[in-house]
C-alpha cells in the first residue's frame, strides 16, 4: 500500500474516532444537565436491546476468530446479542420509560452521523478498490 494512501487513511480514522468521543461527551453532558445520568432505576427504552448486541458482538468475534472467519461471527454475535437484548428488555419492561425529547433528538443525531460515517467508508472503501487494481 503507498504510503500517503495508508496516512490518510490514518488521519481520517483519527478524525472520525475523535468525532465519536466528542459526541459521547457531548451525549454524557447533555443527560448530566436533564438528570438521566446515573443509577436510575427507569432505563430508557432499547438500553437492553444495545446491552445484547454489544454482548452479542463480543462473542461474535471471538467466534468467528475461532473459526478463522469473523466476517461470519459478526453478524451471528449481533443476531444472538438481539434475541438476549429482546429478551432482557422483556424481562425489564416495568423498569423501562420512554424516550425523552432530548434522548429523540440525540438518537436522530446519532443515525444521521451513522449514515454519514457509513457513506465515508464506503467510499473509502472503493477507493481503495480502484486504486488497488491499477
Amino acid at each position: 500500500m503507498q504510503p500517503l494512501v495508508l496516512i490518510s487513511l490514518v488521519v481520517i480514522g483519527l478524525i472520525v474516532v475523535g468525532a465519536l468521543i466528542l459526541f459521547i461527551i457531548w451525549m454524557r453532558r447533555s443527560n448530566a444537565e436533564t438528570g438521566l445520568a446515573g443509577d436510575d432505576e427507569l432505563r430508557p427504552q432499547g438500553y437492553w436491546i444495545g446491552i445484547g448486541i454489544c454482548i452479542g458482538a463480543g462473542f461474535g468475534v471471538a467466534i468467528g476468530t475461532a473459526l478463522g472467519n469473523i466476517a461470519l461471527g459478526l453478524p451471528i454475535g449481533v443476531g444472538a446479542g438481539i434475541a438476549i437484548g429482546a429478551a432482557l428488555e422483556q424481562k425489564n419492561k416495568d423498569k423501562i420509560r420512554p424516550l425523552t425529547e432530548q434522548e429523540k433528538k440525540m438518537q436522530k443525531w446519532g443515525v444521521t452521523l451513522g449514515i454519514l460515517l457509513l457513506i465515508i467508508f464506503a467510499g473509502l472503501f472503493i477507493a481503495l478498490l480502484l486504486f488497488s487494481s491499477r
